[in-house]
């Protein structure tokens, strides 16, 4: 009977201990496992006790053995590779590989970071990336026979670090890798079996094989080392040590230096299945533990909080700005010792970001209020990144909680001022829909053949009132963009205080009637002046009164009060309407701003109304103010322009704007004599140029008509019209193209160029002067006033 082969060094709980069993090994150069060398046996049965991916060549083929760990990375190449030419199971690989090789068969021990391979361990090639080391595996002789390799797959954290490439800068040195050390220890005394180069490099190169730890080592007695080993022979559980404090001497005979750290303490099963070894494995963390450090103390100097907690969410330390923030000692912070000042709303979103974090083992962040050392709270947004072991495993966070009061606080404006627009657009839908209406049916009117002369003069007058509401809307527009892009200015004269308030009240006094209000008026000093702009001053009382007005039940009363003091003159409208709430008065100036509550009770408007007489006010110097004592108890608008001093007034400029310079230049003129005239009218409404064409033809001129530039330039020079009003926006040539193309023509000098647009900005007046157009007119233009300044219009 043939004796029991023995694979003692095969024991233990591993699926590759279990497959090197059942392989059938009678044509591998390797032979019967029970054949190979101790040496052989040694690597194998370290390697296959071990958590960290490893494998091993040996022989003239080179042929491959690995662990539990390792066969994961082999992906489909496994089983089929075990026992096979590490070339043959890594052909894609070995030309990048094959030097290394070289090295490691040449007895060389080395490490390599975070190495790019191209491998195809499935059905298609992919990017991976490895950091791992090469030692040589030497006979019992000292022959180097094969390569033993200790890996970790990087390929996740290469990938995380560029989709985080600054991120990775800040903290590269905390998650970097030193080389790796590797030994195997025996026995209690922990004698040196093997050791690769950077183990030996690590000691000073000082000869360590054979030799027990505390005789190769001696400046380590003391230091705790010894005792861990101690333990883990005794008990066989693994240690891992983490930034671990390290006096050693660099060279034999010099000093101790300190260094540190990361590091796995092993157990190695002899063939009695108890431990018998210790394997070593490990790396130097100095420079990460001082950068680390480094950090920690440069984060003092930052405007964030920066933490680090453990794994378990525990703060482990943070700077001074936690402090400096919430007045409450670093050390009292540590722990849970923070939460008291994370308001309790928030708690609950905080954790869910932080465990969502941590199952991922991924980058998070959380936005939470904390209380400031005055008690109140202020928004912070969080964020942390881990800090992984080699399995992928969190071992601390680190993070920085920023200050986001201000930037939500802005945010918050940017949405209500959002808000605020679309109510205003429906605002404006509504109120320009609401002409239409009327003018759409007193259209109708007009075209029935059986409407009489009293119901065509009622249609009439309706299409002049609310076209005439439309154009204040589109005034109060242009007035309000005015001013806020400081394009308003103010024709300042002397006017007496009872001219001001009696035009006033005769612009706001229909509308009372309308409702019978009670209107009265109360000047201190009737007689006195002001220099103000009087047609804008006036807009602003119209404005108050007819505000007070809409919010006035009928058989109300309004006052118009003015009083003089030291510095100024103030206006006061106070009526006895449904008042005003605390949060309306905060608000009632602001632009496209209104009552809430009193929507029910408005009769019209964009909302603009306050917010266009604050803009008046301040114009001249003043300030407008809002008072109430509540809901049900009428409301109070106070007024007040400052006195000026007569020399300040005389520097203050009165501008005269170009359309009130033409119409200046053209009052003298309209009661000239009318005389017929050639008129070219050219705008792609048709409906607006056909009904002004007819308007004309009715004072006897000859009128002609297109409804695009290229169209306009051809009649144009066909019946070289006196006079030309055209439209601005046009398809073809736009109305500035075709200005300047008439002034070109030789006859292009004599007509009246006018330009007829809903552009009203003074921007818009000048581009027109520019492009040839001797008058503006904004619509919509009053057709009175262009006849007469047609008729008033001499052809040269």
């Amino acid at each position: 009977m043939s004796a029991t082969p023995n694979l003692s060094f095969l024991t233990g709980d591993s699926r590759m201990a279990r497959q090197i069993k059942e392989k059938d090994w009678s044509m591998s150069p390797l032979g019967q496992p029970a054949d190979w060398p101790q040496s052989l046996r040694s690597v194998i049965n370290l390697m296959l006790g071990s958590a960290f991916p490893m494998f091993l060549t040996w022989g003239p083929a080179q042929s491959m053995l690995y662990n539990d760990a390792y066969s994961e990375i082999m992906g489909s190449k496994h089983p089929a590779g075990l026992g096979q030419p590490f070339a043959d199971v890594w052909h894609e690989l070995i030309d990048g590989l094959y030097p290394l090789l070289q090295r490691a068969l040449a007895g060389e021990s080395f490490f390599v970071k975070n190495m790019q391979l191209r491998m195809q361990r499935s059905s298609h090639e992919e990017d991976t990336w490895f950091t791992f080391s090469y030692s040589p595996a030497r006979t019992e002789s000292g022959a180097v026979a094969g390569v033993y390799c200790v890996c970790t797959e990087t390929t996740a954290m290469v990938l995380a670090e560029r989709h985080s490439e600054a991120e990775r800068q800040r903290l590269q040195t905390l998650f970097s890798q030193s080389p790796g050390f590797v030994a195997v220890l025996r026995g209690p005394e922990h004698v040196f079996e093997t050791a690769n180069q950077a183990f030996i490099q690590l000691m000073g190169f000082r000869d360590l094989i054979g030799k027990p730890s505390a005789q190769a080592l001696p400046e380590m007695v003391g230091q705790g080392f010894f005792k861990l080993l101690d333990d883990v022979l005794a008990d066989g559980q693994p240690f891992v040590g983490r930034s671990m404090r390290t006096m050693i001497s660099r060279k034999p005979d010099s000093p101790q230096v300190e260094v540190y750290l990361d590091f796995v303490f092993q157990p190695l099963l002899g063939a009695d299945g108890l431990v018998n070894g210790i394997f070593v494995q490990g790396h130097e963390v100095t420079e990460q533990h001082r950068a680390q450090q480094a950090l920690l103390a440069f984060s003092d100097s930052i405007p964030a909080i920066a933490w680090v907690a453990g794994a378990d969410g525990l703060l482990l330390r943070c700077n001074y700005q936690w402090s400096a923030h919430t007045g409450q000692q670093v050390e009292a912070a540590l722990g849970n010792g923070w939460l008291e000042f994370a308001h309790p709303e928030d708690r609950a979103s905080m954790r869910a970001a932080w465990e969502a974090g941590k199952l991922d083992a991924k980058a998070w962040q959380s936005e939470y209020r904390l209380r400031r050392h005055d008690g109140s709270y202020r928004w912070f947004l969080a964020r942390a990144v881990p800090q992984l072991d080699a399995n992928g495993c969190v071992l601390n966070w680190f993070g920085t909680s920023s200050d986001i009061e201000g930037s939500r606080q802005i945010a918050q404006a940017l949405r209500d001022a959002d808000k605020q627009k679309d109510e205003f657009l429906a605002t404006l839908a509504h109120e320009l829909r609401n002409p239409l209406a009327p003018i759409r049916s007193a259209v109708l009117l007009l075209a029935t053949q059986a409407s009489s002369v009293a119901s065509r003069k009622l249609a009439l007058e309706v299409v002049s009132r609310q076209v005439g509401h439309m154009a204040r809307l589109v005034d109060d527009l242009i007035d309000v963009s005015r001013i806020t892009r400081g394009r308003m200015t103010l024709k300042l004269e002397r006017v007496r205080l009872a001219a001001i308030v009696e035009t006033a009240m005769e612009t706001a006094r229909p509308l009372a009637l309308s409702k019978q209000h009670v209107l009265s008026a109360n000047i201190a000093e009737p007689e006195a002046e002001l220099m103000a702009d009087p047609v804008r001053l006036t807009q602003v009382l119209a404005n108050l009164l007819n505000n007070a007005t809409k919010y006035t039940d009928v058989g109300g009363q309004i006052v118009l009060d003015v009083q003089t003091d030291a510095d100024s003159f103030v206006f006061s409208v106070t009526d006895s309407g449904i008042g005003l709430s605390t949060d309306a008065i905060k608000t009632i100036f602001n632009m496209f701003s209104q009552e809430q509550s009193a929507l029910d009770r408005s009769e019209g408007g964009l909302g603009i109304g306050l917010a266009l007489a604050k803009g008046l006010v301040e114009l001249h110097g003043g300030a407008v103010s809002a008072a109430s004592v509540g809901p049900g108890h009428g409301s109070r608008f106070v007024v007040r322009i400052p006195k000026l001093a007569n020399d300040l007034v005389s520097n203050l400029e009165t501008n005269l704007t170009l359309g009130d310079k033409s119409a200046a230049a053209a009052a003298p003129l309209i009661s000239a004599v009318s005389a017929i005239k050639t008129i070219l009218l050219a705008d792609d409404n048709h409906d607006a140029v056909d009904v002004l064409a007819e308007l004309l033809r009715m004072d006897g001129h000859v009128v002609h008509t297109a409804n695009d530039g290229l169209s306009a330039a051809e009649l144009a020079a066909q019946v070289k019209p006196d006079v030309l009003v055209l439209d601005i926006g046009m398809p073809g040539l736009n109305g500035y193209e075709l200005a300047q193309h008439i002034r070109a023509q030789p006859w292009g000098l004599r007509p009246l160029l006018v330009a007829a647009t809903g552009w009203g900005q003074e921007g818009d007046r000048q581009k027109a002067l520019a492009a040839g157009f001797d008058l503006h007119l904004t619509k919509p233009f009053d057709p009175l006033e262009l006849a007469d300044l047609i008729a008033a219009h001499k052809p040269v």
